[in-house]
């Protein structure tokens, strides 16, 4: 029973989802506010409806780069339209019960989960291919973008928009490109047949790593600065532990055998889980 509820729990999407929510509450912490289940429970709706659209899409594609997830997921596959309808429905209405910016804001990861993921004839004239995913960076730069809008969505839930909620944008940016590029590392067999073009598919594993520990060595640099000028508190001083921990579980990757599937599903994604939490405990502390 165990181990279905944990298969659940990370194949489900689930950890993910909760990783949005650990994030809304890291950013409201930051600003001295309360995180509210409301705020909490809509963080994971539109997370978990992202992710259920996304896995409805590409089903067939992750069997080349996750067959585990594929088949789990395989049993739900005509249901999952439907989950990501119920998810975006539930989560809009609790939004424009909340207030009419906070909801229109929260229109910009629904256009971008679109033209992520199902994409637009359109973009073909644009960009060169129908998806955004399939573009070179430009699937880590929209996921990354998606996730940055986190602190400006708490603030305006709290009807706060305050200069450290806009400084926590680069980083949490900066903090998911290193993600998506891990997982593309993983998905290269995958992403090469389907001719989708990451940085491990056109560049090799080799350069996009030494890319992740550069852009690690950024982030880690920028939570620095932020807290030598003032801009952050002191206490958030603990979040320079997720730099170190992604490149902790990148060199675990490397060795043999790497377990891959684990270190993104589990170690990789439950990352974000950790925000929130380290972020309590640093201010206990310190």
């Amino acid at each position: 029973m165990i181990r279905s509820v944990a298969r659940e729990f990370v194949h489900g999407g689930h950890l993910l989802a909760l990783g949005t929510a650990s994030i809304a509450a890291f950013c409201a912490t930051l600003i001295d506010k309360l995180p509210t289940f409301q705020l909490l429970l809509m963080a994971y709706l539109f997370s978990y409806a992202a992710y259920s659209m996304n896995r409805a899409v590409e089903l067939k594609q992750d069997a080349f780069s996750n067959p585990e997830r594929t088949s789990y997921l395989r049993p739900r596959k005509k249901y999952l339209p439907a989950i990501t309808i119920a998810c975006f429905s539930t989560g809009y209405v609790l939004a424009i019960l909340t207030s009419i910016p906070f909801f229109l804001a929260l229109l910009i990861p629904l256009v971008l989960s679109l033209a992520y993921t199902i994409g637009s004839k359109a973009f073909v004239r644009l960009i060169g291919a129908k998806r955004l995913k399939e573009k070179l960076l430009l699937k880590n730069i929209v996921i990354s973008l998606g996730w940055s809008l986190v602190p400006v969505i708490v603030g305006l839930y709290f009807n706060e928009i305050v200069p450290v909620l806009l400084l926590l944008m680069p980083l949490i940016f900066l903090r998911l490109f290193v993600n998506t590029i891990f997982f593309d590392a993983r998905d290269i067999v995958g992403d090469g047949l389907y001719g989708v073009r990451t940085l491990p598919v056109i560049y090799g594993l080799h350069r996009s790593y030494i890319l992740m520990n550069v852009v690690d060595l950024v982030s880690a640099s920028y939570i620095l600065v932020l807290i030598f000028f003032g801009l952050l508190p002191i206490y958030s001083a603990v979040i320079i532990i997720l730099p170190i921990y992604s490149m902790l579980y990148r060199w675990l990757s490397l060795k043999n055998p790497a377990h891959i599937d684990f270190l993104c599903d589990v170690v990789g994604d439950g990352e974000y889980i950790l925000w929130g939490a380290i972020l309590f405990i640093g201010r206990i502390l310190i």
